[in-house]
């Protein structure tokens, strides 16, 4: 296993971190190579979603993860991830992980990750994992005001990238070394004690459906453990989180 930020390219301006190492995917690149962009023009999130990328202002990152594992641990790579990232800003702010790939600031998400997995016929499949984490935005488009926040915005503090890159490289290459070793309750259990949902009511839209439930664990795999009023409980492997709400049921 190559050390995640070897080798490593900061370019100006870039479609999407992602889309870059899938570019060059073909030319065999290694394990742990990372790219870093000061800005994103397609910067991409969940169920396809832009990533707010402006200039400067963020830490738009992205690197090649090649696990040899069964493909049912593949999926807690985005656990594995969240766990990396948000112990790498705990220092500066207290963060919490919501499911699946969120890192919310009162309330407000701050980052998320971005996990794709390819495939090829006879190969490891590899893992591209993208990272984006408001730190010095001071302002962001007004249709996301009142869901996104930055470091800047709630510290009041500017916030030194190289550091925090750094920071996250060491978090990211400790916390993937473990899940190789496929140490899943511990990557379980830290994810657990860094995210606030569990014990609230929530609503989970997915494929259509819409769940009121009580968040009440994730199981081996990573997936959300809702139990509705009625004391059934679904096992997710996706969905959106719209609400949640303090009020037990």
């Amino acid at each position: 296993m190559a050390k995640i930020g070897h080798p490593l390219r900061i370019l100006p301006q870039i479609d999407s971190t992602n889309e870059e190492i899938k570019r060059n995917l073909a030319a065999n690149l290694p394990e742990g190579a990372v790219v870093i962009a000061d800005q994103q023009t397609n910067g991409r999130g969940r169920l396809g979603r832009s990533w707010h990328s402006e200039f400067g202002s963020g830490l738009y990152l992205s690197t090649l993860l090649k696990p040899d594992l069964p493909p049912e641990n593949l999926s807690l790579v985005t656990l594995m991830a969240g766990v990396a990232t948000a112990t790498a800003i705990q220092h500066l702010a207290p963060v919490k992980l919501k499911w699946p790939n969120d890192i919310l600031l009162n309330g407000k998400k701050l980052a998320g990750t971005l996990c794709e997995c390819i495939y090829k016929p006879g190969s490891i499949p590899a893992v591209i994992v993208g990272i984006g984490i408001n730190l010095n935005h001071t302002s962001f488009p007004k249709e996301i005001q009142g869901i996104a926040t930055s470091l800047k915005l709630e510290t009041g503090k500017t916030i030194n990238r190289s550091e925090l890159v750094l920071n996250l490289l060491q978090n990211l290459n400790s916390e993937y070394i473990e899940f190789l070793q496929r140490k899943n309750k511990n990557l379980i259990r830290k994810w657990t004690e860094q995210s606030n949902m569990f014990g609230k009511t929530m609503t989970v839209h997915q494929k259509g459906k819409t769940l009121l439930g009580t968040a009440v664990g994730l199981n081996p795999q990573g997936k959300l453990i809702l139990q509705t009023p009625e004391g059934k409980k679904h096992v997710l492997d996706s969905g959106e989180l719209i609400e949640a709400i303090s009020k037990n049921l």
